[in-house]
């Protein structure tokens, strides 16, 4: 599908376009007119309201004023998309000098661009902008080219990057860049005169030791430009408002077609409860509103071209802020009661999830599960774990999925009662002895390799199976957070897992400092190394409003796994925050254990992250400690 197959229809839709432009011009000219008359009669009563002796005067100066601005910006755009970047100050992005971020952006505007047979669009961004947006612009395929934000980066995952980039191209494979650039010409002829009156107001502000004795004459004669050209501005907006505002809905349903998923869905959501939203603040955000996947200006602004966030995802989608409302019910039962007693806001949470853990719900468990010897706690690479020989009976227990089961719940059962399991416990005991006869480090090893033995059975089936494991994890009342993980891995591997919808970080505080409460329970501290470090990762999670609130450890019961769902849906750079203070507190001033290196390669993994490189580096961290 090539840019040339432009529709006809979207051809006729540029005409009329332009020929509103061309109207809006007129009519700016006549009440700038009417009003310059109001004024002129004012002064001298013989002169007519709607035509004076200094009407040619106005009228030529306006005329001359808004041509120079539409050959300015056809010189500009004499290289479409490359120009406006580089008049928005914009960064190519060089694979060779690129961030990994970045890489990853060229990488799948690439691969879109092979998937739909166009030449691949130059990707730029933004540096200074932290709201999540986009836009797309060009004359052609070669001038195309992508503005992304340095927020769209920094926040977005590779799903929902890959929606916001789908719009864009949507936007290409209809020819919508070439009316941008287009529309963006004619306007400017009405924006011209209110970028020009900021422009002189602000030559008006000099610093104190400034000897401009014309200061306070420029910024009244820009304030005066500046009223002047906000009426060309609003009816810029107006006719934008009145002839573009429709198409939004329009192409985010045609971009979920086009990549026949709602990754576009994700990325709306994620922008909904991003705190900068998508605001671009650039002196520019006016003139490239037409262009971006959000709008560009202040959600309070009048006459956005864009619909809000919330009317767009119910367009799509109008059972999830349903089931928003549904699940915010039910995170007001987990909250602690004083966490109760604030102003109402629009909160977001995730959808409901399909398989519940059985209650009542556990305490958070206070003495991590040791292994016997000294030796068994310093942690094996996992290469090495892989190639460890294991006894017979447990291959051959994996060699089918009925065995790969009994292997992880025994597994799960050693991990809670160690050498001492029931003999009316459901679970195979010549299993559970070959466990104990091999290395404790290696028994997360069998269960990932029983898990991936798993095969697909029956809802029903796969539940009561979840409900059994999380019986085995909490019978003593207790849970801890490595067997909440390993309980995860079971529900990624029946397709159980529910899928994270976007949250706010304000609003996941509490499941932060139950996260954090977990951990440090992880590692072998006495109680009063396990106060400060818990004390410590609180100061750099949570803010300083919230955190008297947590001073005290809670006793409250505890759902490991619903927390783990709702921070999943945090934005990119929250999570890595959380990981990177995670991964700072379990390697700090000691040597990390089997135990720990585990809990943190699952976090990495269940919060949307590859772990190998992480792990690598905490086992090269700790073989120099050591040493």
């Amino acid at each position: 599908m090539a840019l040339n197959k432009t529709s006809s229809n979207h051809q006729k839709n540029l005409f009329v376009a332009t020929i509103i432009c061309v109207f809006a011009i007129v009519l700016t000219i006549m009440i700038l007119n009417f009003s310059f008359g109001l004024i002129v009669y004012y002064l001298d009563q013989n002169q007519s309201i709607w035509w004076n002796k200094h009407s040619p005067l106005l009228l030529g100066t306006v005329i001359f004023i808004m041509l120079i601005s539409l050959f300015y910006e056809l010189y500009i755009f004499r290289v479409g998309g490359h120009s406006l970047a580089k008049q928005m100050r914009a960064r190519y992005l060089n694979t060779l000098e690129c961030t990994p971020e970045e890489i990853r952006a060229v990488k799948l505007t690439e691969q879109l661009a092979n998937k739909f047979e166009v030449m691949t669009p130059s990707v730029y961004v933004l540096p200074d902008e932290i709201g999540v947006n986009a836009l797309t612009a060009g004359q052609n395929e070669q001038d195309t080219v992508i503005i992304l934000t340095w927020g769209a980066l920094q926040n977005l995952d590779e799903l929902e990057l890959y929606g916001l980039l789908s719009y864009a191209f949507n936007q290409i494979l209809s020819g919508e860049t070439r009316q941008n650039i287009r529309l963006k010409i004619l306007f400017s002829a009405l924006t011209s005169f209110n970028q020009w009156g900021s422009k002189i107001a602000r030559r008006g502000f000099k610093p104190y030791n400034s000897k401009n004795k014309f200061e306070t004459v420029l910024v009244a004669l820009g304030g005066i430009i500046w009223l002047m050209g906000s009426l060309g501005l609003l009816i810029s907006r107006f006719v934008k408002f009145v002839t573009l505002s429709g198409r939004t809905f329009k192409n985010d349903t045609e971009t979920q077609a086009l990549i026949s998923n709602d990754t576009n869905l994700q990325t709306l959501l994620r922008i909904y409860v991003h705190h900068a939203g998508s605001q671009i603040h650039s002196s520019h955000s006016e003139s490239i509103a037409h262009m971006c996947f959000a709008n560009s200006l202040s959600p309070q602004s009048w006459l956005n071209i864009h619909p809000n966030i919330e009317r767009r995802i119910y367009q799509l989608d109008p059972s999830i802020l349903k089931e928003v409302q549904l699940e915010n019910l039910k995170r007001v039962q987990a909250q602690p009661l004083f966490s109760l007693f604030r102003p109402f806001g629009e909160e977001q949470t995730e959808v409901s999830i399909a398989w519940e853990a059985p209650k009542p719900f556990p305490l958070v468990r206070l003495s991590p599960i040791s292994f016997s010897s000294q030796d068994e706690e310093q942690p094996l690479s996992p290469h090495l774990r892989q190639s460890m020989k294991q006894p017979e009976l447990l291959k051959r227990a994996l060699q089918t999925g009925t065995g790969a089961r009994e292997v992880i719940v025994a597994v799960l059962m050693i991990r809670q009662y160690r050498e001492f399991i029931p003999k009316d416990a459901q679970v195979s005991h010549a299993i559970v002895d070959a466990l104990l006869a091999i290395d404790g480090r290696l028994h997360v090893q069998v269960f990932y390799n029983a898990c991936n033995k798993l095969v697909q059975m029956p809802m029903s089936i796969a539940r009561q199976f979840l409900t059994r494991l999380a019986l085995i994890i909490q019978a003593d009342g207790e849970v801890g957070l490595l067997d909440v993980l390993l309980l995860e891995k079971v529900k990624s591997h029946l397709n159980l897992l529910p899928i994270h919808m976007p949250t706010a970080y304000d609003e996941t505080q509490f499941e932060i400092v139950r996260l954090v409460d977990a951990l440090v329970h992880v590692q072998k501290l006495n109680s009063s190394n396990q106060l400060k470090r818990r004390a410590s990762m609180l100061e750099q999670l949570v803010s300083n409003k919230e955190i008297k609130k947590y001073e005290h450890l809670s006793d409250d019961p505890v759902n490991l796994g619903e927390i783990l769902h709702h921070l999943s849906g945090l934005l990119l750079r929250d999570r890595l925050k959380i990981l990177g203070v995670l991964e700072h507190c379990l390697s700090e001033d000691r040597i990390i254990t089997q135990d720990e290196l585990d809990v943190l390669a699952l976090l990495y993994w269940r919060l949307g992250f590859e772990n190998k490189e992480v792990v690598e580096q905490v086992l090269k961290q700790n073989s120099l400690m050591i040493v």
